[in-house]
Formats: structure tokens, sequence, C-alpha cells
């Protein structure tokens, strides 16, 4: 199934850098349509910038896409794949490391929709990958079985 990762990153970044550039740029040229236009154009370009997350049935795939244009991708299959973590990121979000033995590690945010945990749990216990899950991601676990047993 394939899955869509969130791009908090990015986009904090992008409106913080393009807020900072404006400053900037003001300064030295003032303020014009045309200064506008470029940093609105780049605006754009940052937000149109995706990422997609396959599980398959012996390989994990990993998309970069500019719209729906693929840019780069990325196959792991199990011998690639020296860990896959599971921790939390800031107060309640649920995240994956996945540590590749050669090459950048691959980081999803919240995957959409969220059964990519359980499917990820799946592939590791198949392919007898290691998994690990922090203490932290442990307690946001138990909290989501406690709320959901209390409704």
């Amino acid at each position: 199934m394939e899955y869509e990762v969130r791009t908090e990153r990015l986009s904090m970044f992008s409106i913080f850098g393009l807020i900072l550039l404006w400053n900037i740029l003001t300064d030295v040229y003032g303020a014009s349509i045309l200064l506008f236009s470029i940093l609105f154009l780049i605006m754009v370009v940052i937000s149109a910038l995706r990422y997609k997350f396959k599980v398959g049935h012996k390989q994990l795939v990993y998309r970069f896409l500019f719209f729906k244009k693929t840019i780069h991708t990325r196959k792991l299959v199990p011998s690639d794949i020296s860990q896959i973590r599971f921790i939390r990121l800031m107060w309640a979000k649920k995240a994956v490391m996945i540590k590749v033995k050669n090459g950048r590690n691959i980081r999803l945010v919240e995957p959409y929709p969220p059964t990519a945990f359980a499917q990820l749990m799946e592939f590791a216990d198949n392919h007898e990958v290691e998994l690990h899950k922090t203490r932290d991601y442990l307690i946001l676990e138990r909290k989501k079985e406690r709320r959901g047993s209390s409704y």
C-alpha cells in the first residue's frame, strides 16, 4: 500500500527562508512586483514537493515527487535495511526512522493513512529486519490504547 508522508519540516523551513529572503531583498532592492512574483514562484515550487512511501512484499519504495512527476525513487530490499526504528517527535507525533546500511536514512513523519506503522512492523517481522521502539513511542501507543478503550 502507498502512503503519503507529510513534509512539515520542508514547509516550515521554506516559510522561514522566504520571510528572511524577503526582508534581505527588500532592504537591498526595495519592494517591487517582480521581487514579490519571484518569491511567490519559489514558494509554489517548494510547496509542490511531496513524498510517497510504499510497503511492498519484498521491498520498500520511497518516492520524491514534484507535483505528480517522480523526481527520485529509492527502493530498499531487506538486506539494505539495518534497523527500523519507531520514534516520537515533538509532543504526540509518531515517526519511523529506517536505518539504511549504505546511504541516507529515511525518516517518515506521520504517514497517511496511519496503518503504515503496522505494515512496517509486519514487513520487519516477515523479513527479519531489526525492529526497535523507543520508550517515548511506547508511551504514545499506550496512550492511544487507553483513549480507544475509554470511548
